[in-house]
């Protein structure tokens, strides 16, 4: 007699990792805490107004609704009725730090990138929305169709004040704009401390306020002591910038730099403040279904905050999945939402893009000269906290939040790409703002349970406290370079009654678009008429005609070929009075000013170049084009017959 044989069932090893992977790991369904609400609504918010504010209504309004039915069972929630003293604290102590930086301009008053800022500001304040920037080239141009160009930025950081001075006038920009900044720096203190009790909330807001790489060792390495001289521009070996500028600048390659906490909120707030709340939301409630169920949503609206910024979330994004599955992301609001929105501020943002610089690190270094630098850079930066880390702290060689961020922090400077290394500089900040959390997490904690007392730990965490207070140099010496650095106090004056189009040709070609697709003109929102510039005073009549009006010379030529716009431009200003020229010029009687057009100017054959006369009375100019082999062609006109 025969038996039947149970075929065997079992899953194969493989199936089930599959299936672990898949299904969800948690089961926290409870309301979010009441900051990481308030975080997350912040960063929403910007691309809720934008939606509204920028486009048809039929495409605006119905995603606005969405965007709110998705994020409402997150954000809504109880409401604490009292504040408590040490929040009242973290919150006191944002609004200090913020009042020393440019936004709010007690203290720092010579920002460069404020001048960017305050123009982005302004023009998004007091021109309609979509803002379509005022063009001279109205006047000028013979095409019945020429369309003024179109204000093309990461406006996260911008569009909720600029609301306000639309609603107020620009006067509202006074507070807006501090207020704003304060309620995002508060929120990423309150929740880089909200795990820390007593002294530990105060040691723990010193730690992000002033943390930062040892900057300061290799400049002192490189440049010896050299630093202490604020004036100086820049020392005489080759890679590091001291001075007037950042001590953080790597120039070897192609101006590289991990920024402190206290410089990214001085000079690129629209950056550092969506990292520090993303990477801190993902980190605190990384194991939270309420908030991974909107998490892709959340990080494409990122990108309406940052171009540089979601890139360096993406490791930290991957370690999200790695460790929760997929399946608590399989929810509406990811599934219906994120690829649309993504693909949107996608299409606003490339649109009309150019070409920047970028390239390895091996590209144009000798191999000799990066020897020499990649150490002292990982090792000054990160890599010595990340060994002190793991030394402490074993099991973070298996947490997978760390291992991105020091991953990421590895790879970033291999590639450059931007201006001034806009990748590596931004899309290094959450994984810098990451490694800060371990090391105070870390000492904070030594300190509390008196681990630190046992020979093994006691050595790393000395060091790492050592490395640390090193680093927090940058921070103070930040602060005094920003008051020194008086060549900035004219184009921050300027920024109060200045528009885009005055900015230097690098901003324009990242802050401005010509070329719209026609799929965005499709859903952007009607044109209202807008504002031109006053009529052009003929000046000078040459290879290209030279326009005046104010303090602002406009040459303009149509027809307008490439090959008219390679030649670099040279202007004499010659002032009324020789004393208001700059010291090492006032031998030669004028100031020289040289510079060039870019293809940002140049459109259907008819190209124009802003340039700003400098601010004391002029009697003179002299201006034209040259190459090296002399000049190509000149013209003068004089203001002041004295």
């Amino acid at each position: 007699m025969t038996t039947s044989r149970i075929p065997d069932l079992r899953i194969p090893p493989a199936m089930t990792k599959l299936a672990a992977w898949i299904r969800p790991t948690t089961d926290d369904a409870r309301e979010l805490p009441l900051t990481h609400r308030l975080a997350i609504a912040y960063l929403m918010l910007p691309v809720v107004i934008w939606l509204v504010g920028w486009f048809e209504w039929w495409v605006g309004i119905p995603a606005a609704i969405l965007l709110t039915a998705a994020f409402w069972h997150v954000v809504s929630g109880t409401w604490r009725k009292k504040l408590p003293a040490a929040a009242a604290a973290v919150i006191a102590t944002a609004a200090c730090w913020v009042m020393v930086t440019a936004a709010g301009g007690v203290f720092d008053t010579q920002n460069g990138d404020w001048a960017h800022h305050r123009t982005t500001h302004l023009d998004l304040g007091r021109y309609p929305w979509p803002t379509f920037l005022p063009s001279p080239l109205a006047e000028f141009t013979s095409d019945e169709d020429y369309s003024p160009p179109l204000l093309r930025y990461y406006l996260g950081y911008y569009i909720a004040p600029a609301l306000a001075a639309q609603w107020l006038g620009l006067g509202a920009m006074n507070w807006a704009v501090p207020l704003w900044t304060w309620i995002g720096v508060a929120l990423i203190l309150l929740m880089f401390t909200r795990e820390r009790r007593g002294w530990g909330i105060a040691l723990a807001t010193v730690f992000f306020i002033l943390f930062s790489g040892m900057d300061i060792l290799r400049v002192l390495v490189w440049e010896g002591w050299g630093w202490i001289d604020l004036d100086i521009k820049r020392g005489g070996l080759p890679g590091l910038s001291v001075g007037s500028d950042h001590i953080e600048w790597d120039w070897l390659w192609g101006k590289t730099q991990y920024p402190s906490n206290m410089t990214s909120l001085m000079w690129a707030p629209q950056h550092f403040i969506p990292a520090g709340l993303y990477v801190l939301l993902m980190q605190q409630l990384r194991r939270h279904r309420r908030f991974l169920a909107v998490s892709g949503v959340l990080a494409a609206a990122g990108l309406f905050w940052s171009a540089f910024v979601p890139i360096g979330l993406l490791p930290l994004i991957a370690a999200l999945l790695w460790g929760n599955g997929i399946r608590p992301f399989l929810r509406w609001p990811n599934l219906l939402l994120a690829a649309p929105l993504a693909a949107l501020i996608t299409l606003y943002l490339t649109s009309g893009s150019t070409d920047f610089p970028s390239g390895w690190i091996w590209e144009g270094n000798d191999w000799a000269s990066m020897i020499r630098w990649v150490p002292s850079f990982y090792l000054s930066e990160f890599l010595l906290l990340v060994i002190l880390l793991l030394i402490v702290r074993p099991e973070l060689r298996r947490e997978p939040f760390f291992i991105a961020s020091a991953a990421t922090l590895i790879l970033l400077p291999l590639y450059h790409f931007g201006i001034a290394n806009d990748l590596t500089t931004r899309a290094s900040l959450p994984s810098l703002i990451l490694l800060c959390w371990y090391c105070a997490e870390t000492i904070i904690e030594h300190l509390r349970t008196r681990t630190y007392l046992q020979w093994r730990y006691s050595i790393a965490i000395a060091c790492m406290a050592a490395i640390l207070t090193i680093g927090s140099v940058t921070a103070f010496i930040e602060l005094a370079r920003a008051q020194r650095n008086d060549g900035w106090r004219f184009l921050h004056e300027k920024a109060n009654n200045t528009a885009m189009l005055d900015l230097s040709e690098e901003w324009l070609a990242v802050k401005t678009a010509y070329d719209i697709p026609a799929s965005l003109r499709l859903l952007l929102g009607d044109v209202a008429p807008q504002p031109r510039y006053e009529r052009w005073d003929l000046i000078i009549q040459s290879n290209f005609d030279i326009y005046l009006v104010e303090n602002r010379l406009m040459y303009v030529k149509e027809p307008c070929t490439r090959a008219d716009t390679e030649p670099r431009f040279f202007l004499h200003v010659i002032p009324v009075d020789q004393a208001d020229l700059p010291g090492d010029r006032r031998e030669h009687g004028f100031d020289n000013l040289d510079f060039g057009f870019g293809d940002r100017f140049l459109s259907d054959g008819l190209c124009f170049l802003p340039k700003d006369l400098p601010y004391y009375e002029v009697a003179r100019i002299v201006t034209g084009q040259f190459t090296s082999d002399g000049r190509i062609w000149s013209g003068e006109a004089t203001f002041n017959d004295e």
